[in-house]
C-alpha cells in the first residue's frame, strides 16, 4: 500500500509545571522513563489570561512564567523576553518576584550579579509590535535549527524510537498586554488630526493586524519551543441598537464560560481558539479574617496590613488539555506577587479541611503531625520550613486528583491523607525521607545534583505496591548517588 511520506513528525506537547494549583487540573498522567508518574501539566504553549482592572492579571502570569523557568534551569540555561505594551513595569518589583525562586538573584533583569541575564524587557515606546513580532519570527527560526539550542527531557520518551525526546530548549515570551499591542501603521494613524478621515479604520488595522499575529503563534510557539503568555483587558460589550429591537439583540457571548455581557477588549477572535489555556481572573477580593478583620494569614505575629494578601478567582474558559469551567483561587500578596503553598493550603482547608487534624484553632497537617499550626503561625511556618510545604503539596495535589481525575478511585489507588500516611509508613518508608523530594520534573530528571522526584501519584501507587521510587533500592533505603542529597542521611545510611 503507498503510504504518506511524512519525514518531520509532531512532538508530544509537554507541559512545564508551576504548582500553586495549577497543575494537575490542566494535566494528564505519563509515565517517565524510570516508571515515575509525571503531572504533564501546568504552563503549555500559549498561555492567555483576561481580566477586569485590580485582578492581578499581570502578577498571575508573571508567577506562571518565572515558576516555569526556574523549573528549566534547574539543569539548564533558559531565556524569558516581555513585551510591555502599558509602559508601567516596574524592575525592581519584577525582580523581588524573580528571586523568590531557587535559580534567579539580583541580576535576573540586569545581570549586575555577573551572570548574563535571564530576563529581557522592552516596550512599545522603544519597540512597534511588528518588529518585535519579526524579531520572535527571526529568533524561533534560527532556534529551531541550531542543533546547540536542543535539550534532552530524559524523563520523556519518544514516541517513535526508544530514545529519551529531544526538544529545543524550553524559553519564554510575554505581552503584557495584548488589548495595547499596537502596530506603527495603527500608532500613526493617531498622530494624525481628528477630523482624518484615516482614522475611521483604526480598529479594523487594530483587529487585522492582532489576527495576524495569533494566527502565526501555533506555528512559532512550537517549531522553537518557546511558551508565550499575554494578558488582556475586559469590560461590557455596548449594544449600540436603538429603538423598539434594540433589547432583543443584546450582546452574546464568544465563550461559554465567560460572563453574559463581557468582551475581551482589543484583541483578535483569535485569542482564545488559538490558546492552550485561558483563564479569566473575574473576582480579587481581600482576604481577611471575619472575626479580626485583619489579614487571614500574616506574614509575622505583627503584621497589621489587612489589604495585602488577596483571593483571585481563575476561571478555565477555554482549555485543549483538560476540562474548562472549573475554578481556581490564588492566594496573591500585592507585595510578594503569588504565594503557592499558602493557595495550597488555602484550597484544602477551605475543602473541608482536608488532610489537616486539630482544633479550629491548634493543628496539624495529617502528612506532617509534628508541627502545631495556627492561622496566625501558618504562613511563617510555610517560608521558613521545606517538609510543611512538600506536605501541603502533596495534600493539595492528592485532593485535586479526587476532584479532576476521578477515574483513579476506579483503579483502586486515590485514598484519603491518613490511609496514606498510615499504609505508606506501613510499608517501612520514612515520611522524613518523602517530604524532602520535588514534585516537578526537571530536564535532566535523574541528575544527581537536585532532589530526585517523587508525585503524589507515584505515593499512591507505592501504597498499593505497585512502584518503588527510582532512587531507591528494593529494600527501600535510597542510593548512594542520591543520599547526599537528604538531610541526615548524607552518609548514605
Amino acid at each position: 500500500m503507498l503510504k504518506f511520506n511524512v519525514k518531520n513528525k509532531t512532538i508530544p506537547q509537554v507541559y512545564i509545571n508551576i504548582g500553586a494549583c495549577l497543575d494537575i487540573p490542566t494535566g494528564n498522567m505519563i509515565t517517565g522513563k524510570n516508571g515515575e508518574t509525571i503531572i504533564n501539566g501546568g504552563l503549555g504553549k500559549v498561555v492567555t489570561l483576561v481580566g477586569a482592572g485590580n485582578t492581578f492579571k499581570s502578577t498571575i502570569l508573571y508567577y506562571q512564567m518565572l515558576s516555569a523557568a526556574n523549573k528549566i534551569k534547574y539543569s539548564t540555561p533558559t531565556d524569558m523576553m516581555t513585551y510591555d505594551t502599558e509602559i508601567n513595569i516596574s524592575l525592581d518589583r519584577l525582580t523581588s518576584f524573580a528571586k523568590k525562586f531557587e535559580n534567579f538573584d539580583e541580576g535576573v533583569i540586569t545581570g549586575q550579579t555577573g551572570n548574563d541575564p535571564d530576563w529581557g524587557i522592552t516596550d512599545k515606546s522603544l519597540l512597534p509590535a511588528e518588529t518585535w513580532i519579526n524579531d520572535l519570527n527571526d529568533y524561533a527560526v534560527a532556534k529551531a535549527k541550531d542543533k546547540n539550542t536542543k535539550t534532552t527531557l530524559t524523563a520523556f520518551k519518544d514516541p517513535y524510537s526508544a530514545n529519551a525526546l529531544v526538544v529545543p530548549t524550553p524559553t519564554f515570551a510575554m505581552i503584557d498586554s495584548l488589548s495595547e499591542f499596537e502596530s506603527s501603521k495603527t500608532v500613526d494613524m493617531l498622530s494624525k488630526d481628528l477630523e482624518d478621515s484615516s482614522k475611521n479604520t483604526y480598529a479594523m488595522q487594530q483587529g487585522k493586524f492582532k489576527q495576524m499575529f495569533m494566527s502565526t503563534l501555533p506555528r512559532l510557539c512550537n517549531m522553537s519551543n518557546t511558551h508565550l503568555l499575554a494578558t488582556a483587558h475586559i469590560g461590557e460589550k455596548i449594544n449600540m441598537d436603538t429603538g423598539p429591537m434594540a433589547k432583543y439583540n443584546q450582546p452574546t457571548k464568544k465563550l461559554q464560560y465567560l460572563k453574559q455581557g463581557d468582551a475581551v477588549k482589543g484583541v483578535s477572535g483569535k485569542f482564545f481558539f488559538l490558546s492552550n489555556s485561558g483563564w479569566y481572573a473575574h473576582t480579587a477580593s481581600a482576604l481577611k479574617n471575619q472575626t479580626t478583620k485583619q489579614a487571614e494569614y500574616p506574614a509575622h505575629k505583627d503584621d497589621d496590613n489587612a489589604s495585602d494578601l488577596n483571593v483571585v478567582k481563575l476561571t478555565m474558559l477555554r482549555s485543549k488539555n483538560g476540562a474548562s469551567g472549573y475554578t481556581i483561587e490564588l492566594v496573591v500578596s500585592q507585595i510578594e506577587g503569588v504565594l503557592p503553598t499558602l493557595t495550597e493550603f488555602h484550597y484544602v482547608k477551605g475543602n473541608g479541611r482536608f488532610g489537616i487534624e486539630g482544633s479550629n484553632i491548634s493543628y496539624h497537617m495529617v502528612l506532617y503531625p509534628d508541627t502545631n499550626l495556627s492561622r496566625t503561625t501558618v504562613r511563617t511556618k510555610i517560608n521558613n520550613d521545606p517538609l510543611l510545604r512538600r506536605a501541603i503539596n502533596i495534600t493539595s495535589e492528592l485532593l485535586q486528583l479526587n476532584t479532576f481525575h476521578p477515574r483513579y478511585r476506579e483503579q483502586g489507588l486515590l485514598c484519603t491523607p491518613e490511609e496514606l500516611y498510615k499504609d505508606i509508613k506501613a510499608l517501612g518508608y520514612d515520611w522524613n525521607v518523602l517530604l524532602q523530594t520535588r514534585e516537578f520534573w526537571i530536564p535532566d530528571q535523574y541528575c544527581t545534583t537536585v532532589k530526585p522526584f517523587l508525585s503524589v501519584m507515584d505515593l499512591l501507587k507505592m501504597r498499593r505496591e505497585l512502584y518503588t521510587p527510582y532512587w531507591m533500592d528494593s529494600d527501600k533505603k535510597i542510593k548512594k548517588a542520591y543520599a547526599k542529597l537528604f538531610n541526615g542521611y548524607e552518609d548514605g545510611k
